[in-house]
This record gives C-alpha cells, structure tokens and sequence, in this order.
C-alpha cells in the first residue's frame, strides 16, 4: 500500500530520530514514546514501513511485531531481546553492542542455588569466565534469538549474519579470541542508580529471580534488563562520536501485552534514572494502539494529551514538555488532497472522461478517508471504473478476502484492533454493531443492557480514542464514531432480524426513549431512523416558526445524519419534485409542510454514502436547493447560503 503525504506527522518523526534542533524538538529534548492511534485499517503500521523505508541504512533501527512471531504471552523479554537484535544490524558510522543485557542473560541461563553466599559468587565467577568463550555467547544468543528473530521477519541466513555482528561487537577491538565482561560486570554495581551492590551477587540474585512467577520479582528482573539495554545504548552511541541519529525502534500493535509491558517498563526506568540524574538514553520508541495501550491510565480523561494528526505543525516544547513520557498522536483519514494524489499516482486505468476529482469526491464520499478501505475500493475501480456509480457493488464484493465481503473484512480488523491480542472476538463484534446507533459516546452507555454479559463491561468499547475520535464541540465530554466505521457498522445492525436481542428497532427505540426531553434534535434523530417520517416533518414545520434558521438547519443536519438503511422514506421520490404544481397535491395544500417534507427526504437520501450515482446525487441536491429556497421567507440569508452550497454540489456533478 502506497503512502501519501502526511508531512506534519512525517516532520515530527524525523525531529523525534534526528540529534540536531528541529522547529518543534531542541537538541537534547527528552522524546516522550510517539503513540500512533487509530482504528484498524487507518494506517498506523503503514507509517512504520514507510519510516522504516527512510532510515534502515542512516541510523540504528529495529522494526519490531510481536504478532508475527505469534507471541501470546504477557512477557516483555521477546520484545527486548528483538530490540537488541534489530539495533545490532550493520549501519555506517555506528557499533552498537549490549554486553550489559548478554551478560544478564548469562547469569539468567541457570539459577545457582548453592546456599553459601562465597561460594555462588564463585560459581557465577567461574560462569563469567567460561562464557570468555566467544562459541559458548553464539549458543546461549542463538537460543536466545530464535524466538524474536521472527518479529524482525529475519530468516536463518540473516539472523547468522546478525548473531556474528553482536557477538563481535561484545569486544570492543573485535579481536580477542575471548570475551572480557569486566565492564560490563562493574555496570551490575551502581546500575545508574547509584547503588553499591556486589556486582557477582547481583547477577547471583538475578539468576534466581529469572523464573519466579511473582508479578514484583519480575517487575524487578525487567526494569533491571531495560535499564541495562539503555546503558548499553548510552555507551554505543558515546562512541560514535557526533552521530546525527537516535536509535529507533517501531514498534507495531503495542497493544499486545508483551509490547505495552516493554514500553511501560521502559517508562519507569527512564523516571528511575531521571531521579539519580542519569544521562538521557539515546533511544526513540514509535508504537502503534488502537486505543488500548493507554485506555487504563487515560481514557478518556486522556484525551487532553492527544493530538488529531491535522493539529501536530503547532506542537511546541512545552507541549512536549507537558507530555513527559507519551505523546499520543490520533491518524486523521486522507484527506482529499492525498486521495487525490494516490488517484493521480497512475492514470493509465481512468478513462478520460472521468476526472481525479470526481474519483476522489465518490471515493472520499464513501470512505471517509479511511486509509485501507480507500485503497480497497480504488484497486478495484482501477479494475472497473464503471463502478464509479454503483460503490454499493464494490463493498459486497469479496476483496480482498475471497471468503468474505469487503465490508465485513474490514469490520472483522476494526474489531480485532479492540482486542489487546487482536483477537477476532464475536461477543466484540456483535457489541460494536449495536452501539453503532449511537450517535456519541454517551449514548452509546445506555445500550449496555444490549450488549450481553460477555462485553457489557469492556471499558474499551466506550473509552477508545481510535473507536469514539470525533468531538462534539457543543457537548465537550461527548465523542462521535469515526463516520465510515459507523456506515459499516450500521448496516449491519440494519440486516439483523427484528426477533435480534439488539435490532435496529430495539436500539433505536432505547435511544429515543433514553433522549432527555430538551434534546429536540436527538429524539427526532431516532424517530427518523425509526421511520417516523412524518412525525419528524411535523415537529420541524412547528420550529420553524420558533428559531432562527440557522438554528434550524443545524437541527437538520443533526437529525438526518443516520443513513435510513432499514426504513423506506414514506414521502414520494424525492426526483418528483421537480415536476409541475400539479403532480404534488400536497404542495398546493400545504405549500410550506412539502417543502419541508421533500428537504428532509432529500437530505436523509444524500446521508447515504452508498448513493453514488452522480446523476441521483445531483438531482436531490437540486431538490434540497430549491426546497431551501422556498422555506426562505422564514429567514432568507440562513436558508439562501444553503441553498447556493446545494447548488454548488449540484453543479460540481454536472
């Protein structure tokens, strides 16, 4: 999948791995861990390819997933010993080595559990030295590495060639037949915390606590190991005099428990030696989240500390500053200007009667932005332009799956990416369908009982920034679902059966009947989605005597903003309209009551991402243009300008 431009976010990175002052990161400013949220399919592994791509051979860089290794466990060890792995790799002008962490590992090989304290020091002595031995590190590294080599995607030839490298480098002339771990020991004493330990007992102590199950022992074990990788680092990086670079590491799906139990030991670490006034490490760590990593110290109270993508060119230092450890960064969709720019990338299959433009507004129109679902849909227009019509086709089609539909692929990886193990699980699933009808996170609280015991309690489902990203700048404690996640969502509660514990119906009617009654535009939003056409054209005739009408369209945009995907509009088709008086009896009757009637029905249809027939588009703008301007005589400026803009829509399809 081709990247396009995301040069904000793409700025900030560089600033994050490079040494040198940048407009918004000083040189020497701490970097706080670069969280990339989003839903799945928005993207966010995408940029670690494409930083990836930019920096393999001009810095240090491991590019780590714990998913392909299939890790299931909750142990940061894998990830750590990935880390190590990746950043051993060949890059000019630098010589990373970790004797601190290889010699934790030996004394982590085998407990010693002779009881007198002289003699297990001597024992683990007496391991030190046998393991001068360079063949005897290639084992215990080889053993060691084979589990992570799979989260770097490295096959055997590779990770020989690797494991060469490291072992090399443990020496620091690269000469002697054996290994010295003086150094490296006399790190065990202070640890850049000042203690003053006995460095053999520590390793001793160390070698024990290796295995223990308990949740504190093995805190301890990995802050020890993390705190030795970053030592190791600072003294890499201390020898490559005037490096330009950090070391990177990206890390992809940190919400897998291995990856967050990694970075939130890391977290603690650097708070540990920032307290005994240990040198900065020179390490930049970007993950991605769809919202889990974080939710059980953030939330939604943390939403404060996260930046939507469009916001990052006025970042400063003291908002850094302010972030301290992350700093949480929400994927925007495309805009159209990188839609636009993927469809230009190659023209061969367009015809020439089909402009960009117009493939990237249908395109847009449907998806929202939506990174992989924008790709889907415009690989298979390349196939078939003519589809350009009739998108409804393309989301029923089996792509890329062949065994299921689009729309159903992508719900199944949104749904996965709520899953910390990015777990397909069918009580999630089922659970994200029903809160679909609502229209903000608050709503989506009273549809607990909905939800089945399996899911009711998962906060995730309610507090998830990749899920609920959109403010509602009236309501500020209030979020809306991404809107093509919802579409997607939506239609399939609107295919569920009406005997379904959580139908369309159902959960319609517990949202109007959960509606405070001062909330006019939400209970006539859920009586339109219900069907209650009428009922909805009553109630918006009798205010528009009572607000300005600005006020007015306002609530219409509210009301009209579900697609009605279970209901058949009962007014007559809203291309009629444009017929004589006289095909509209009602009008002659009841002249204001039709014209509000055929703007409802016209814009409840436009709501519609499906309806991509451009000439059906354009004649319902052409309606609601003209509608508009008959409700006019209530307040002509309100109702004139939106009449223009339907106008303008009207004419951009022409």
């Amino acid at each position: 999948m081709e990247v396009p431009p995301r040069s904000s976010l793409v700025s900030l990175i560089d600033q994050f791995i490079q040494v040198e002052t940048g407009p918004q990161v000083p040189r020497d400013f701490p970097r706080p861990i670069l969280v990339l949220e989003g839903i799945g399919g928005s993207g966010r592994s995408h940029i670690l390819d494409d930083t990836w791509r930019r920096w393999a051979k001009r810095t240090p860089i491991a590019k780590v997933d714990p998913l392909v290794g299939a890790d299931d466990g909750d142990s940061m060890r894998a990830v750590l010993t990935a880390v190590m792995l990746g950043l051993t790799a060949e890059v000019p002008g630098y010589r990373v080595a970790f004797p601190r962490v290889v010699l934790a590992h030996i004394a982590m090989s085998a407990p010693i559990t002779v009881a007198d304290p002289k003699k297990s020091m001597l024992a683990m002595r007496e391991r030190i030295n046998a393991y001068q031995d360079r063949s005897l590190v290639v084992t215990l590294l080889r053993r060691l590495l084979a589990m992570a080599a799979g989260s770097l995607g490295l096959d055997a030839a590779s990770l020989d060639v690797t494991l060469e490298q490291m072992t090399g480098r443990l020496d620091r002339s690269g000469l002697r037949s054996r290994l010295l771990w003086r150094d490296a020991l006399a790190w065990f004493e202070h640890q850049d915390q000042g203690f003053r330990h006995d460095p053999e007992r520590a390793l001793v102590r160390l070698s024990l606590q290796a295995d223990v199950r308990d949740a504190g022992v093995q805190e301890d074990v990995d802050r020890l190991l993390v705190a030795a990788l970053l030592a190791d680092l600072r003294s890499s990086f201390d020898r490559a005099v005037n490096h330009p670079s950090r070391a990177v590491v990206l890390l992809d799906n940190g919400d897998v428990p291995s990856a967050a139990r990694f970075m939130k030991t890391l977290v603690k670490v650097r708070d540990l030696l920032a307290r005994h006034q240990a040198p900065r490490d020179p390490l930049t760590v970007i993950t991605t989240s769809g919202g889990y990593l974080l939710a059980d110290s953030a939330g939604l109270s943390g939403r404060a500390m996260q930046w939507p993508e469009s916001a990052l060119a006025g970042l400063s230092d003291a908002d850094l500053s302010e972030a301290r450890t992350w700093l949480r960064v929400l994927l925007d969709g495309l805009t159209a200007d990188a839609v636009q720019h993927l469809v230009a990338t190659d023209l061969t299959p367009w015809p020439s009667a089909l402009g960009t433009g117009t493939i990237t507004r249908a395109v847009r129109l449907l998806t929202d932005g939506h990174a992989e679902a924008t790709h889907l849909v415009l690989a298979r227009l390349r196939e078939d332009p003519t589809l350009i019509d009739e998108l409804g086709l393309v989301l029923a089609e089996r792509v890329p799956d062949p065994g299921q539909t689009m729309e159903s692929y992508l719900i199944d990886k949104i749904t996965m990416d709520l899953s910390p193990r990015r777990r397909l699980l069918a009580p999630l699933r089922e659970a994200l369908i029903t809160l679909a009808g609502a229209r903000d996170t608050d709503e989506a609280r009273c549809l607990t009982s909905l939800l089945g015991n399996a899911v009711h309690a998962e906060p995730i489902l309610f507090c998830s920034p990749s899920l609920w990203p959109t403010p509602l700048s009236t309501e500020p404690e209030k979020w809306a679902m991404a809107p093509f996640v919802r579409f997607l969502l939506l239609r399939e509660l609107s295919a569920r059966p009406d005997n379904h514990q959580a139908s369309w119906t159902k959960v319609f009617e517990r949202l109007r009947d959960h509606t405070e009654d001062h909330d006019v535009r939400g209970r006539l939003h859920h009586e339109l989605a219900l069907g209650e056409h009428e009922v909805v054209v009553g109630e918006l005739l009798r205010l528009l005597g009572e607000m300005p009408g600005t006020t007015w369209l306002e609530h219409l945009d509210r009301i009209v903003a579900t697609p009605g995907l279970r209901t058949t509009d009962p007014s007559a088709d809203p291309r009629s309209a444009t017929a004589p008086e006289s095909a509209h009896p009602d009008r002659a009757a009841d002249p204001r009551r039709a014209a509000v009637a055929q703007l409802v029905t016209a814009v409840h249809r436009l709501a519609d991402p499906l309806l991509s027939d451009r000439e059906t588009r354009r004649g319902l703008y052409v309606i609601a243009a003209e509608e508009c301007r008959r409700l006019s005589d209530a307040d002509a400026l309100p109702f004139l300008e939106r009449a223009q803009h339907f106008q303008k829509l009207a004419d951009s399809l022409a």
